[in-house]
């Protein structure tokens, strides 16, 4: 009798995880460091993930959402990855945003030195002047710029966590690709704060028409853990997530109701208007309850 292979059983894939399972695995708050204070002699030392670095100028309309002065971006950087170190001129300002330096602080002073010397002999006086000054002259898209505690416009938004003192706070990011940012603040005092409880954040279909697309759920992680930062090594209100124009999230706690909300959608102020004679829109309703 001829002999017969048994025929494999293919054992079934387990199901993709979803946002509503029971939540195991929730990202529990972590001890935040504390920032290192300036000093003459103070050892500067700057991660390149401290904080958001600072991206090449494009240069932008002032009334593009979410645009801001390219000083300003450098000088809230440099106080963050050089406290207590303040930029002599608008030269060191510019390479202190630019660069990332371990010393000290008279080692960082005379690196800017010999940097200026060197640009002033390729460039000359003058041209060397223009040329910082046009770069932090520029309007740049940064995704990650946190505003203050106290700023307020159109684009940021505020909504308490319920049975929490935390809130979520929307900022945007680049108008041109679309991003925008959370993190969560004091609702007190409106200071940022990392990871303040256990929670998932997830990215999920539009809950109305979950049909369209593709309907992916997908956990999302900090933009520092993307970065392979440790929890715990993220600068005190650092941590902010990356999302998108439009996107629905959902906010997971262990015991809590789910916290659901839509990203705010930015219209961007160059984009044209098509004429009536070309394109008429109707008004129907999105939803009907």
């Amino acid at each position: 009798m001829p002999k017969t292979k048994a025929k494999a059983t293919r054992q079934p894939k387990a199901p993709p995880r979803q946002p509503y399972d029971d939540g195991k695995r929730t990202r529990k708050p972590r001890s935040q460091p504390k920032p290192s204070t300036g000093g003459s002699s103070q050892a500067v030392s700057t991660s390149v993930y401290q904080a958001p670095s600072p991206c090449f100028p494009i240069a932008l309309p002032t009334s593009a959402t979410g645009a801001v002065l390219y000083r300003d971006f450098c000088i809230e950087h440099v106080k963050t990855c050089y406290p207590g170190v303040e930029p002599r001129n608008d030269f060191e300002l510019l390479w202190m945003a630019e660069s990332t330096f371990k010393g000290t602080v008279e080692e960082l002073r005379a690196t800017m030195e010999e940097a200026h010397k060197h640009l002033v002999k390729e460039c000359g006086v003058e041209e060397s002047k223009r040329m910082v000054a046009k770069m932090l002259g520029q309007h740049i898209e940064p995704t990650g710029f946190k505003p203050r505690p106290k700023d307020t416009n159109k684009y940021i938004h505020i909504r308490p966590i319920p049975d929490t003192k935390y809130s979520i706070r929307l900022f945007p990011g680049s108008l041109s690709a679309a991003e925008y940012c959370l993190d969560f603040v004091d609702s007190a005092s409106g200071e940022p704060v990392n990871s303040p409880f256990e929670f998932e954040l997830w990215g999920i279909p539009d809950p109305d028409t979950p049909w369209l697309g593709v309907p992916i759920s997908m956990e999302l992680s900090s933009m520092e853990r993307s970065h392979g930062i440790k929890q715990e090594d993220i600068l005190p209100g650092h941590e902010k997530f990356l999302l998108r124009d439009g996107q629905t999230c959902v906010l997971i706690r262990p015991g809590k109701p789910r916290v659901r909300f839509t990203v705010p959608v930015r219209r961007h102020p160059d984009t044209v208007q098509v004429a009536p004679e070309v394109e008429v829109v109707l008004d129907f309703p999105k939803v009907i309850a």
